[in-house]
């Protein structure tokens, strides 16, 4: 596996509503087999569902979106590239490794 970050962009972006660890977000580092998985398996543990008012557009996941979001693979990392997929930094986000 791989050792990933993703970047938070552009924080004041709607879709940011559709994230449990939002608009606060610095960056979250990853274990993945490449970039896309890293945004994936972010996007499916951190994403929640919201309302809209009939007529709107529904946001969507900014995990999975490049305009909002970077990614980056890092290769000078102290975190072990053995294991499984799973968020490794910041602590609070890694409590929804399991979610």
């Amino acid at each position: 596996m791989k050792i990933w970050k993703l970047t938070p962009i552009d924080r004041n972006h709607r879709n940011w509503t559709r994230s449990r660890y939002g608009r606060e977000a610095k960056e979250i580092i990853v274990r993945a087999e490449s970039g896309n998985k890293a945004r994936e398996f972010v996007s499916s543990r951190l994403s929640i569902a919201v309302s809209t008012a009939p007529g709107d557009e529904h946001p969507v996941s900014p995990w999975n979106q490049p305009a909002l979001v970077a990614v980056a693979e890092v290769d000078d990392s102290n975190y072990p590239k053995a294991g499984p997929e799973e968020i490794l930094d910041p602590e609070e986000a890694r409590a929804y490794n399991d979610a």
